[in-house]
Formats: C-alpha cells, structure tokens, sequence
C-alpha cells in the first residue's frame, strides 16, 4: 500500500465528516448486544484477511535467526544479568556500610537533645487533635505525669543501648567500608563491560537492519492497529454508517498518523476507530489541530478519550456525565495559546501530553483550581520550570488525616473538599494529579505497599512526590503504576525507562519496531526487565510471588528492551537523560515590604505585607520539621502577600504600625483567599480588647471580608492581628464612618 503522510492524513480528516451535535453523549448509555449485519460480517471478513496477508507479508520480509548467534546473545544476556546482580548485592552492601556510619551520628545527636517534657507531650498532643488525627499511645501516656516520666527513662536507657550497639557496627562499618568500595566498583565496571557484550552479541544477530529501517512501518502499522482493535471492533464500528466506515479506510491508509498513535502506546481499550472519530471531529472544530503542538493535543486528547471518561462530580451530582473530548481539546488550545500552562507542555510528546489531558475532572474546576493556586498559594507555581513545586500545596494545604472528611459538602467539587478537609495518602494524591493536570503538566497514579503517591513529567525526567523515589522501597517490593496508561508497565522502573527512551525519537523507533514485530510472530509482551515474579527483592517472604512464574526469554521483546537500556545509557553517558531526585524549588519572600497610605477621602490602604511585626517569615517546629506559621508569598505579578498558614497557633501575631489623619471610628474591612468555611481572625487596634473579623469561605479565591468597626486615634497606631486561620490576605482598608 502506497505510503501516506501525516500532513495528508490530518487534510483528510479534517474534511470528512460533520461536526456530531453532542460529543459528550458518545458512549454514554451502554447498548444491548446486537448480531452484526451482514455489511459489518463482511467487513471483519476483510479486515481479517488484510491481517492475515500483512503478516506474511511481514513474516517473509524479517531476517533469518541463526541458533548460534541467537545462542550467543541469550547466554550474554545471562552473563549480564549475573554481572547486574553482583554489581546490586556490591552497591547494597556498600549502602549498608554507610547506613551503620550514619545511624551512629543520628542517634548521638538524638543523646544531645534534651528528654521531652510532660508540658512538650501536651502540646505534641495539641497539635495532633488540631490536625483532626489522633495518637492512643501518647493519649494514654498523658493520663500520668509519673507513667509518663518512667517512659521516657525507659526510651533514654533504651537509647544509650541503641548507641553502644551502634557503635560497634560502626567500627566495623568503618574497618570493612574501603573494601566493600572496592569491590562494588569493580563489580559496577564488570557489569559495564558484561552488557556491552551483550549489546554486541545482539548486533552480531543481524536484526539491526530491520529496526533501524522504516520500510515495513506501513505494513507493521497497519497489521498492529488491526490487530490491536480486532478486525469484530472495526467491523462493529464500520457497520454503523457509510461515514465510520470511510473514518476506518483513511486510518489505515495512513500510515504517519497510525505510527503516531501507535508510539504513544495506541488509544486506550485498543479503540482505534472510537480515537479517530474523535480526532475527526476535533479536527472540524478546530482551524489550529492540524499542525504543530495543537495536532499533537488533538490526537492526545482522541487516544486518552477514546474509552469515555466519566466526569468527576461533586458527590450529590449522580447524572454519570461524560467527559466531552472535543470540548476538552478545546479548553487546552485555549490555556495553552493565552499562557495559561506550564512552559514545558509545547515540548510534550503524544505519550505524555495524554496523562495531561486525560482527567476527570471538569474543565472548569481546571480553571478553578488555577485561579486558586494563583491567589491562595502563588508560591507554589514554579518561576523555573520546576513542575514539582506544584505539588507543594499539598503539603501546604492538605491536612494528612481523614477526621474531617465526614464534613465534605456533597454539593461542591471532590478537589473543593479535599482542599478543605484534607485526607489521607490517596485524596492528597488525587489533589497532587489534578493541580498538575490544570497545568498541563503529565501526572500518572503510583502505589507503593500500602500508599497512593504520583508521578508526574519534569523537563529533566519523570518525578516521584508524596511518597518513596523510584524502584524498591523499605518493605523490598517495587512501586507499581496503576492508572489507564501507566498501569501496563507494571513496575515503576518499566514506566520510568520507557519514558527516557522517549528522548531519542530514532532511537526509540527501534524500541517499538522490535515491539510490534514482537506482537506479530505471536510474543506476549514485556513492558520492562522488571516482571511480575521480580515485584519483590525478597521473593521468599511473598507467597504471591514464590508462585509467580518468570516468563521465558522472548526474542524481540527483549531485543526492545536491550535497545532501550542502550538508548538510556547512551543518553546518561552524554548528560542528556538523568535520574535526579528533583525537589521543590519553593522561593518565599524575604520578609516584610510596603507601606500604608491615605488617599484624599481620608481612607487608609494597608498591604498585607506592611507588617511591623513580624519582618521575616516565622517556623514552628514540628516532627516532620520546621512550618510555615506566618509567610510572606510573592505573586505571579511581584508583589508580596501575607500567608497565615494552618500550622499557626493564637500566639502567631501580626501588626501594622501606621499613621492615621484623624481619630475617630474606621470600617476595617481585608481582601482575603480561605480555602475553609471556618476561618477567623481577631483584631486589637492600639491593645483594646479584641474584636471578631469574620473571614468568608472563598474557596482560594479572592473575596472581601464584612467589615466591623474600630477606633483610631489622630497619629500613630497599631492593629494586632491572630487566628488561627488559614487565609491570603491582600489588603486592609480602613474607612473613616464619619
């Protein structure tokens, strides 16, 4: 078959069809099972038969294996895996070495802090039942002053025993760490060399001319998309109508958009025909889907969508509404052409602009959730690219607990509550995924043993927030992916190799090349050297996977992942792929700026960070360390906002010393973002007793409070303020009543 361009795939799409009057009903009520007409029995009839001859078409132009060169490789391979293995029970020893050293340090420094006091336990206590959480044991301590104190003797006995241990490993750890050094380098240095024999007796096989080749990506193309949507789910949608019938022609004439698809893992559920209905569609509503970073929206939004996606409602909504794809493609072109995204979403390939576009959520609480983090919490939006920082308001904002979530309102957004009442591991992460997403940033779901954490796109590789760094944690077992697109890799190290490969377009091609020929002759496939009966680094203690059976090697999907593993270390070797542990790059102000005014009508304007008290941002000291109480936070214009965070306590004050015209009574009345109904400050001008400054449910947006009645004196005066509350503040205005 002739081969076809993208350019003239996308003219073709773009005119074929009309506009459907409601994306958004498309698979909305599941339909009966039907027999299919004799139109659509002819159709799988002959999309059956083109796959039949593609493949021998395939078959005949693949080259000869050799057993002994195919011997070779496998037994390189062996040698590199035993290389591997040595050079990871090296390092590991290594790691342990240096653990003992440091465990040492740790627990002496621990002997110089002073024992905690019964006063330190009831405010560890206080702190714990503000957060909504609880803690029996310390509870239960608490009842006794004495019970108390005989525990903490007991935990610095205990202490000193630990340290004496500790001492010991650690002269034995310093004695054996320059050895065990050693060894791990030369052991890293055997495994090098063991894999590049490996990578040389693959090349020795003769496979390279076809991977590196695009003359049969027409025909490898063609045979996948069949196979993939099965020639009865092509057959069923073609049956439907002489249009859906044409949609199924031109994909498969056109290979530039087939191949697109197919490097970004294919539409999701194999719905191939349902994808391109939708990019059709896309394409007739849009004049910019045909090009550039707008066409590769359009086919990201059509394979994430092409399976409907029900839209996350707020819990009394039970309508079942569906995401609406076009309207979605649509609401990303315009973020992205008015600025409204991360700068790095026009570098995005197919694969991963997909796990940007593929929420659940609304389009408009998107919106919302931007203009939120705008106004509440400006200071996690990254200035340099570091999509991590976005992630930082869920450490900020999102109380670790689900005491409160009995007080979610059924009638706002599930991402509204959360922002209020917080949540354990698995609502902070869906928080984390959809700020992300608002952003255009790739975010996927990932779940450690017994935790929910992301993962999410960074312009220096992929990132792990909210719990444990790729690969194996504290309990031995991998990390695995567990959303639509990510959760066919399994492990996360299978996802996180995938996706750098990525970075060498050509090279890459190979990868996938080696994949579908792999599918053809009958393989199954291998997402990544880590398999379901490695999900363990100590599969003696999981019975699941003492059960779990290691699949036999299979030749090119193991040539793919060969090449994969080569295209990384290629990509490490020239500094163009890393594995950084990025972490938020948060830049709070330095402290206090600005003054107050007084405009002709006597009315006086303070912003909120003319503060006389404090200067700087101020901490409190907690287990998981230092928080913010009261923090000075820029804008995205420049300009500094006040924060008074839901660490802060009564005693966290803030002051203004400014001048007024005249005495008499003012209107205080403050500009404010809350993102809680039950906030409150309380406000004492000049040490009169303290008045109630009710503070409106904002939902992070700006808002301004009801105003109540102070008096100032002619002069100088001071306005002390406290919470606890957790609220933005803009500006005061103080207007004279009289």
């Amino acid at each position: 078959m002739k081969k076809t361009s993208l350019a003239f795939a996308l003219l073709a799409f773009a005119v074929l069809l009309p506009v459907p009057a409601a994306h958004a009903q498309r698979g909305k009520n599941a339909q009966p099972a039907v027999e299919m007409t004799d139109a659509g029995k002819a159709a799988e009839a002959r999309y059956s038969a083109m796959q039949k001859a593609l493949k021998v078409e395939i078959e005949a132009a693949l080259p000869r294996q050799y057993d002994s060169r195919t011997a070779a490789w496998k037994q390189a391979i062996e040698a590199q895996e035993a290389a591997s293995r040595e050079a990871s029970v090296k390092a590991g020893e290594v790691g342990k070495l240096e653990r003992d050293l440091q465990s040492l340090q740790q627990l002496e420094e621990s002997a110089k802090l002073p024992p905690k006091t019964f006063a330190d336990a009831q405010e560890e206590m206080s702190e714990i039942l503000a957060r909504g959480d609880s803690n029996p044991k310390l509870a239960e301590l608490l009842k006794s002053e004495a019970a108390f104190q005989a525990h903490i003797q007991k935990e610095r006995s205990q202490l000193n025993k630990k340290i004496e241990d500790a001492r010991k490993k650690a002269t034995q750890a310093k004695s054996a760490l320059p050895a065990a050094t050693k060894a791990a380098e030369a052991a890293k240095q055997a495994s090098q060399r063991a894999t590049a024999n490996a990578w040389q007796a693959m090349d020795a096989m003769g496979m390279g001319a076809v991977l590196g080749s695009n003359a049969l990506d027409g025909k490898l193309a063609r045979y996948t998309v069949i196979t993939e949507a099965t020639p009865r789910g092509l057959a069923k949608f073609a049956e439907q109508s002489p249009e859906h019938e044409k949609l199924i022609e031109q994909l498969l004439a056109a290979e530039g958009l087939m191949l697109q698809m197919l490097v970004a893992d294919g539409p999701n559920g194999g719905k191939y025909a349902e994808a391109i209905e939708i990019y059709s569609d896309i394409q007739k509503t849009s004049s910019k889907a045909k090009n550039g970073i707008y066409q590769k929206l359009a086919m990201a939004v059509s394979l994430g969508h092409a399976v409907p996606i029900n839209k996350r409602t707020p819990t009394a909504n039970t309508s079942g509404e569906l995401i609406d794809p076009v309207q979605r493609y649509l609401s990303y072109e315009k973020w992205y052409s008015e600025g409204e995204l991360q700068p790095g979403f026009k570098d995005l390939c197919v694969w991963n602009m997909v796990m940007a576009v593929d929420g659940t959520d609304p389009d408009e609480v998107y919106e919302w959730g931007r203009e939120m983090l705008r106004t509440l919490r400006p200071d996690c939006i990254p200035r340099d690219g570091n999509t991590s920082v976005f992630v930082d308001v869920v450490d900020k904002e999102i109380a670790y607990t689900s005491a409160n979530v009995k007080r979610d309102n059924p009638e706002a957004h599930v991402m509204q509550n959360i922002l209020w009442n917080g949540g354990i591991c698995g609502r902070r992460a869906f928080f984390g995924r959809f700020i992300l997403r608002a952003y255009g940033v790739p975010a996927t779901a990932r779940s450690q043993p017994g935790h929910a954490t992301l993962a999410h796109w960074h312009p220096d590789g992929w990132q792990t927030r909210l719990g444990g760094n790729w690969g194996p944690g504290n309990r031995g077992r991998y990390a695995r992916m567990n959303r639509t697109r990510s959760q066919p890799y399994g492990a996360d190290l299978n996802f996180l190799a995938s996706s750098q490969a990525r970075a060498d377009e050509a090279g890459f091609m190979r990868v996938k090349r080696a994949q579908w020929i792999g599918a053809l002759v009958g393989e199954a496939p291998k997402p990544g050297f880590i398999t379901p009966a490695m999900a363990s680094r100590n599969n003696n203690n999981n019975k699941k996977n003492r059960n779990a059976a290691e699949p036999k090697p299979i030749f090119w999907n193991d040539l793919a992942l060969y090449e994969q593993q080569r295209i990384i270390t290629k990509l490490h070797a020239a500094g163009k792929q890393t594995v950084p542990n990025v972490r938020s790059s948060v830049a709070m102000a330095s402290g206090a700026t600005g003054k107050a005014n007084v405009d002709r009508a006597g009315i006086i304007t303070i912003p909120s960070a003319a503060t006389s008290s404090p200067l700087e941002n101020t901490f409190r000291q907690m287990r998981s360390g230092p928080k913010e109480t009261v923090a000075f936070i820029k804008d995205m214009s420049g300009q500094t906002l006040l924060h008074l965070s839901r660490y802060s306590r009564p005693e966290d004050t803030f002051e203004y010393r400014f001048e007024a015209p005249r005495a008499g009574k003012y209107q205080l009345a403050a500009k404010v973002a809350t993102p809680s109904p039950s906030g409150t400050l309380f406000v004492s001008a000049n040490h009169a007793p303290a008045v109630e400054l009710e503070l409106p449910y904002t939902l992070g947006q700006w808002d301004t409070t009801t105003p109540i009645e102070i008096e100032l004196k002619a002069g100088t005066n001071v306005l002390k303020f406290h919470g606890p509350a957790r609220v933005t503040m803009g500006e005061f205005k103080l207007t004279p009543t009289n």
